[in-house]
């Protein structure tokens, strides 16, 4: 929250509480309080859709940090292999050494040539020679080359540790951000009252209709007329699912919007879920979308589901596409399409900032006719919604 907001809600707080009446000087106190419950709502706002971006990361975090582990026991068991066949080459060598030493070493061998009672005799003792020789060059080549692939193996083994070392820390960057947000948006949540909390609302309620007018008039004209969204979500993934067969947006859409009618009313989780299916997540901090319920206990990690870019990973996952873990990677992956363009199958993305891509914290599945796929907040489940135009920033068609 900003200083300035810090230091107005307070004295608002309790001027508004002890006015006695309607006055000019209520209204200007009304005015002011409605324009620091502006600022509430904008910082707040704020807040959770970064704590959701937070909670994103550390989906993406974990998921690096378990393919790392998995190399680590590969690197492990392949370097045991490289050292038993060194000391294998070790003992091999040693014990020839020791055999030709007591033979009286390779001059004896070479000696024992001048015995020979024939022609034939003595090219056996040739060969028999240079076969001594020559296993001791191949067994002393084979110990190097042993201990090179040991050396890089070791290497690499080390490479993978420190790796795994810097996705650890990552991830409790992550934790230790948003448990910087979890404060901030606590501390602006409790600075209000009663009365501010319901400017907030208000606030907010003109400020989504403001912006989706807005947004209306920059985006242009809609191929879609949002109108009521249908009772039976299952029936509107049927027709979104009827519209692919006829124009699918690519060759994923129709298995990936079938997927998704499977996972209707599944729980949101912060953090969880992904290719595997619905799983647990994590809770970052108290703002709306970040894993904790409204009483403060954290939601995330009692329950299995997905939130809204794991989603996405599951249902284009079963399609045979491999989508990154985030909804900012996902952005990133496919064509962009212009919204006139959209087909069932694509899908759309939501920032806090419409220049900065790095800001995209939503993402859903496009349905056809206005309507959307999306596993929405903690508290809410996978559902059928009408495509919200408020910082609403584009599309992408994954393949």
């Amino acid at each position: 929250m900003s200083a300035a907001a810090k230091v107005v809600l307070p004295t608002l707080v309790a001027a508004l509480l002890i006015s006695p009446a309607p006055s000019a000087h209520a209204d200007s106190e009304l005015a002011d309080a409605r324009t620091a419950a502006t600022v509430l709502r904008a910082e707040v706002d704020l807040l959770a859709a970064k704590s959701e971006a937070a909670a994103e990361d550390f989906g993406a975090a974990q998921d690096a940090l378990d393919e790392v582990v998995s190399g680590l026991l590969s690197a492990e068991e392949s370097l045991g292999v490289a050292t038993r066949r060194a000391a294998e080459l070790d003992s091999h060598r040693d014990n020839a050494a020791r055999q030709l030493y007591m033979s009286g070493g390779v001059g004896a061998l070479y000696g024992s040539i001048l015995e020979g009672r024939s022609i034939s005799d003595v090219l056996a003792r040739v060969a028999a020679v240079e076969s001594v020789a020559q296993g001791d060059l191949i067994a002393a080549v084979d110990a190097r080359r042993a201990v090179e692939v040991e050396s890089t193996r070791r290497t690499h083994f080390a490479a993978l540790t420190e790796k795994r070392r810097l996705l650890e820390d990552q991830m409790l960057a992550s934790a230790s951000l948003a448990r910087e947000l979890a404060t901030e948006a606590s501390s602006a949540l409790d600075g209000a009252n009663a009365l501010v909390r319901r400017l907030v609302e208000q606030e907010r309620a003109a400020a989504e209709a403001a912006a989706e007018s807005a947004a209306r008039e920059l985006l242009g004209p809609l191929p879609w007329v949002i109108g009521p969204v249908p009772a039976d979500s299952v029936t509107a993934l049927d027709r979104a699912i009827a519209d692919a067969r006829t124009a699918p947006a690519t060759r994923f859409a129709l298995t990936a919007l079938t997927e998704a009618r499977r996972w209707l009313g599944t729980p949101y989780s912060a953090g969880g879920g992904g290719q595997g299916g619905p799983s647990t997540g994590w809770c970052s901090s108290s703002a709306p979308d970040d894993g904790r319920a409204e009483d403060g206990t954290c939601a995330a990690a009692i329950t299995s589901g997905f939130d809204c870019s794991s989603l996405m990973v599951r249902v284009f996952g079963v399609a045979g596409l491999n989508l990154p873990r985030t909804s900012r990677q996902q952005w990133l992956t496919g064509v962009h399409v212009a919204l006139t363009d959209l087909r069932p199958g694509d899908l759309l993305f939501w920032a806090y900032e419409r220049d900065d891509p790095g800001s995209i914290h939503h993402v859903a599945l496009y349905l056809g006719r206005g309507l959307i796929a999306q596993a929405p907040h903690t508290g809410g489940r996978v559902e059928v919604a009408p495509v919200a135009l408020r910082d609403l920033v584009g599309a992408v068609r994954p393949g």
